[in-house]
C-alpha cells in the first residue's frame, strides 16, 4: 500500500482520522513558537535587556512573514488535497510542483527585501533608534533565511495535504532542538550576539525543510517531488 493510500483522509473512520491529525498539527503549533521564544530568552539572560528588546521589536514583521507563506501554503495544501482524494495524479503532480515553483520565487523576493529594506521597514513600524541596529542586524539574518521559512512551509503542506501530519512534527521537534543547541553555542559560546540567535534559526529551519525535502524526494506517491519538473 502506498503512503497516498495509508493516510486518504477520505476512507475508514472519519472521526478518528481528523482527531489523529489534529493532535500533531497542534503540537506543531507549539514547537513553532519556540524558535522566538528560545531566541529572546537567550538572548535576554546572556546578552540583556536591550538586544532582547532588538529582537523583539522584530515580532510583527517575522509574524507577517510566516503569517503570508501559511496562507499561500494552506491555499497550495487544498488544492493538492483535492486532486489526492480525486487521485488525479497527473493534476496532484502538477499541483505539488507548482507550489514549489512559487515558494522558491517568493523566497528568493524575500530575501532580498529583507537585506535590503530591513532598515526602512523597521524604521516604518516606528522601531525605537536605540534598539534599530540590532533590530536590522536579526532581520536581514532572518529575511536572508527565507528559503527555509517559505520552503518547510510549502512541504508540510504538501505532506499534510496527503494527510500525513505526523512527520512534519517530528522535523519541528528536531528543528526545534538543534535551535536550542546552535543559540547556546553561538550565543553563550561564540558570543555572536544577535547575529548569532538569528543565525541559529536559520540553521534550524533549513534541517526541518532538510527532513521534508528527504521524505518528498523518496516517498512513493502522486505528490512525490521531482527537481527536474519544478518550474524557475
Amino acid at each position: 500500500m502506498t503512503a497516498a493510500a495509508k493516510n486518504l483522509m477520505t476512507e475508514g473512520d472519519l472521526r478518528r482520522k481528523i482527531i489523529l491529525f489534529a493532535i500533531p498539527v497542534f503540537l506543531g503549533q507549539l514547537f513553532q513558537q519556540l524558535y522566538s521564544t528560545v531566541d529572546s530568552l537567550i538572548v535576554g539572560n546572556i546578552l540583556g535587556a536591550q538586544a532582547l528588546a532588538s529582537v523583539t521589536s522584530t515580532g510583527a514583521l517575522v509574524y507577517l512573514l510566516i503569517g503570508f507563506f501559511l496562507g499561500f501554503a494552506t491555499g497550495s495544501e487544498i488544492v493538492i488535497a483535492r486532486h489526492i482524494g480525486a487521485r488525479n495524479e497527473e493534476q496532484t503532480e502538477k499541483a505539488v510542483h507548482t507550489a514549489v515553483s512559487i515558494g522558491l520565487f517568493f523566497s528568493v523576493i524575500m530575501t532580498l527585501a529583507g537585506i535590503f529594506f530591513a532598515p526602512v521597514i523597521l524604521k516604518w513600524m516606528g522601531t525605537p533608534d536605540d534598539v534599530l541596529p540590532g533590530a536590522i542586524t536579526y532581520v536581514r539574518i532572518y529575511f536572508g533565511g527565507s528559503f527555509g521559512i517559505v520552503m518547510y512551509n510549502i512541504f508540510v503542506g504538501i505532506l499534510r495535504a496527503s494527510g500525513d501530519s505526523r512527520h512534519p512534527l517530528y522535523y519541528l521537534v528536531a528543528s526545534s532542538l538543534v535551535n536550542i543547541v546552535l543559540d547556546w553555542i553561538f550565543v553563550a559560546f561564540f558570543g555572536m550576539g544577535i547575529a548569532g540567535a538569528a543565525l541559529a534559526t536559520v540553521i534550524s529551519e533549513l534541517v526541518s525543510v532538510g527532513l521534508a525535502l528527504h521524505r518528498l524526494l523518496h516517498i512513493d506517491a502522486s505528490y512525490r517531488v521531482d527537481l527536474r519538473k519544478i518550474m524557475l
